[in-house]
């Protein structure tokens, strides 16, 4: 019997890597390993980034929900106070009434009183419901208002203070607005004025604030606090209510390709043109994702109006900066 000739001794040409790819030295192997090292360490960056993402989406899904839930109990109550009010089938007259009459003309006023009061508060629950579908909900808009006027003072002095700040020597606009997005970004806590929003198709110009947390919300469009603010190459993104405290994106479904958006930031303004608008579920992140080399705005708020089941999501492209006027120093 003819043996077989022993097998070839092929050293590393006969190794594959993990990834099938053969490689001819100890360089190589090394160089792909440093680059699925890399790729890890991005893979592990994206994964904390979409964690942190999808909390802040739970968080403003939680605030809604707690904001229907409390509506709900309110309604409730006055619905309590409806039915307490109304008037009690009447109890049939003693056989022997000392002065017939004078107990039916003493409970008579009292009757027409408490059937005026039952009529009072179902036209205020029904003319609150009108105005809560028709436009929004009152009450939560009367405070979102008051709200908004402390924004404002607060936003007007942030602006002094960033006109103030040095522009250096051989900085251009672009670095200068990086620079002080950066110390906003570090700067401003939850709930605290960071710039203005307009989106002149639905009429709105509104103070928004840094957080998406229930009382951040409460007023006015909150900043994502996992996205980046205008200045800053990558996704800014801002959540909104709908039909409550204010209000503010009640009418995002209304903007089209092409539709002008507005972030005045006390360091510069941008403007922004939608390229696009999708409906997607209530924990779906993806949009505030960064994506590399883009300057975009991202718009959330729930959706159908009176729901939180899923979100609407406006997303735009930066088209223009301005900066604000800056002294100059020698620094």
């Amino acid at each position: 019997m003819t043996q077989a000739p022993p097998p070839e001794d092929v050293g590393d040409r006969g190794r594959v890597t993990p990834l099938g790819a053969r490689r001819r030295s100890v360089a190589d192997l090394q160089g792909e390993v440093e680059r699925l090292t890399e790729a890890l360490r991005q893979a592990e960056e994206r994964r904390r980034t979409a964690e942190r993402t999808l909390a802040d989406m739970a968080r403003m899904a939680a605030a809604d929900a707690a904001d229907l839930r409390g509506r709900l109990d309110e309604a409730e109550a006055r619905l309590a106070a409806v039915a307490a009010a109304a008037p009690k089938p009447a109890r049939p007259e003693p056989e022997h009434d000392p002065a017939p009459g004078r107990g039916r003309r003493r409970r008579g006023p009292v009757r027409r009183a408490a059937l005026a009061a039952a009529l009072l508060i179902g036209l205020l629950l029904v003319t609150d419901g009108i105005l809560t579908i028709a436009w929004q909900e009152p009450y939560t808009a009367w405070r979102a208002s008051r709200t908004q006027d402390a924004l404002r003072d607060d936003l007007a002095g942030l602006q002094r203070t960033f006109a103030d700040a040095p522009k250096l020597q051989r900085e251009n606009d672009a670095a200068r607005m990086h620079r002080l997005a950066v110390a906003l970004l570090r700067d401003r806590r939850p709930g605290q004025a960071v710039g203005r929003l307009e989106i002149p198709k639905i009429g709105l110009k509104t103070v928004f604030v840094q957080g998406t947390g229930t009382d951040d919300l409460k007023k006015g469009p909150g900043h994502y606090a996992t996205t980046l603010l205008p200045g800053l190459r990558g996704t800014v993104g801002l959540a909104g209510h709908r039909t409550t405290y204010g209000a503010p994106f009640r009418h995002i479904d209304d903007l089209r390709r092409g539709s002008r958006i507005i972030m005045k930031m006390p360091y510069g303004t941008f403007t922004y043109r939608v390229i696009g608008t999708e409906i997607t579920t209530a924990d779906d992140t993806a949009s505030l994702r960064p994506r590399p080399n883009e300057q975009r705005l991202v718009l959330t708020a729930c959706h159908p109006l009176y729901s939180a089941a899923q979100r609407i999501v406006v997303s735009a492209r930066l088209v223009s900066s301005r900066p604000t006027a800056g002294r100059t120093t020698t620094a």
